[in-house]
């Protein structure tokens, strides 16, 4: 009987103790907020991320790559917090750190961005696109000082980045020292290979510092900056996106920025995912026509389910030009002027299409509108090379010479710019807009 009291007092012991024995804690995977508003394609690849780490809930990459895939498609508060918690399995991550700092920043936290952007740069010290990323954010907060100071922290670890020494010339230019900062903009601008964007920054320098020719010449070889700068901790950032208005919008910028060639396996994927943005096709459509695809551009166009918009037209009317079917590039290019009779590009179409039908007269008249309008846009090297399209077709109007010699001037080319207002006054010694224009040339 004590027997079966003793067995019946530990088996009660085993199961008070089995009882008390904590639960496995369930971690929590971050998920947008609202599902419903979640696009199929994004749930579907944030589902296959989700399920790996429940799998494997202590796996820090799992954590990182799921963060990654929330953040490509600019779910960014849910992608912090799956980074944070790859980090709090391994703090010794840098590119979880990294991109969480990234993910604060596009959250407008910005304080807590720049803090952890500093702590994944003590993991990597010598990563000098990270010091750039920092003088980067601090330019666009306005801190000039600190801005100098991480971004020559990342000249002196990389001088060779064009993007690097953009930064560092831009902060002590902010700062009014444009003397010092041109010698850096100066020591590559003299280079063929220099990209654009470099140029306008140093015509804002010459420009600053009262030397005007200089200005105007590099003024000539300008561009728009590139949005961002291409960086290897995001490199796997495109391939996570399926958003349709995130991966439309990666693509139509790669596709500005770096290319056809780079951007057309985005664009077949941006489309396949939205077919009705108008943009992407037609983007895709210049691609297979720069290939020699001219059949397949074609059908895509065919193939349209938005609303056409004026670049759908404008394109259309290419592809009709590279085919050598005018009366439908005509028809094309006559339906864009309907929709925007402002812009400039659609003229030069025109025009062109006209030459190729043997109206050179109205290839003139278009060409010449086209500069005008390039003019109003103060796009003057543009306006320059319509009007001289013009020219070698035939005669200028006299506000076609006005136009001419307007551009001219304004890209400091002074001589050309005397021949052309020459012409106005041939005809008119007292034409007001030209004596106006000769009143602008420099003093011999």
């Amino acid at each position: 009987m004590q027997n079966i009291a003793l067995i019946a007092l530990i088996s009660a012991f085993l199961v008070g103790c089995g009882g008390s024995e904590p639960e496995p804690k369930q971690v929590s995977i971050p998920y947008p907020t609202d599902q419903s508003a979640v696009e199929p394609t994004v749930a579907r690849l944030l589902q296959n991320t989700g399920q790996a780490l429940e799998r494997s809930a202590d796996d820090p990459m799992k954590w990182l790559r799921h963060g990654s895939a929330l953040f490509a498609n600019a779910y960014y508060g849910e992608a912090a917090q799956s980074f944070q918690h790859a980090i709090s399995i391994n703090p010794e991550m840098p590119q979880a750190t990294y991109l969480l700092a990234t993910a604060f920043w596009k959250a407008n936290r910005q304080e807590e961005a720049i803090a952890t952007l500093q702590t994944a740069l003590t993991l990597i010290p010598e990563y000098d696109m990270g010091w750039r990323l920092l003088a980067k954010w601090q330019l666009e907060r306005g801190e000039t000082l600190e801005a100098e100071r991480f971004a020559r922290r990342a000249f002196e670890l990389h001088s060779e980045r064009i993007g690097t020494r953009y930064l560092l010339a831009q902060s002590m230019m902010d700062d009014g020292r444009y003397q010092e900062a041109l010698p850096i903009l100066e020591e590559v601008i003299e280079s063929n290979t220099a990209p654009r964007w470099i140029y306008t920054l140093a015509s804002q320098c010459y420009r600053q510092l009262d030397m005007q020719e200089k200005a105007e010449l590099t003024l000539q070889q300008s561009g728009p900056p590139l949005a961002d700068w291409p960086d290897p901790m995001f490199k796997h950032i495109p391939n996570l996106i399926a958003g349709k208005a995130e991966l439309a919008v990666y693509a139509l910028h790669l596709n500005e920025f770096g290319g056809s060639e780079k951007a057309t396996p985005f664009l077949i994927k941006a489309l396949k995912v939205y077919p009705e943005h108008v943009n992407v096709r037609v983007a895709l459509s210049i691609a297979l026509q720069k290939s020699g695809q001219l059949n397949q551009a074609e059908q895509l166009l065919k193939e349209l389910q938005g609303e056409p918009n004026l670049n759908y037209w404008k394109q259309y009317a290419s592809v009709y030009i590279a085919k050598n079917e005018l009366a439908n590039a005509e028809m094309s290019i006559q339906t864009a002027l309907n929709i925007d009779l402002k812009n400039p590009n659609t003229y030069d179409i025109a025009a062109l299409i006209a030459k190729k039908q043997g109206k050179k007269e109205e290839a003139v008249i278009r060409w010449e509108e086209a500069g005008r309008l390039y003019n109003e846009l103060e796009l003057w090297e543009k306006a320059e090379l319509s009007l001289a399209y013009a020219t070698e077709n035939g005669s200028l109007s006299q506000s076609g010479l006005q136009s001419l010699a307007l551009a001219q001037i304004e890209l400091g080319h002074y001589i050309q710019a005397k021949a052309t207002i020459q012409k106005l006054l041939a005809e008119n010694p007292n034409h007001q807009i030209a004596l106006e224009l000769q009143s602008r040339l420099p003093e011999e």
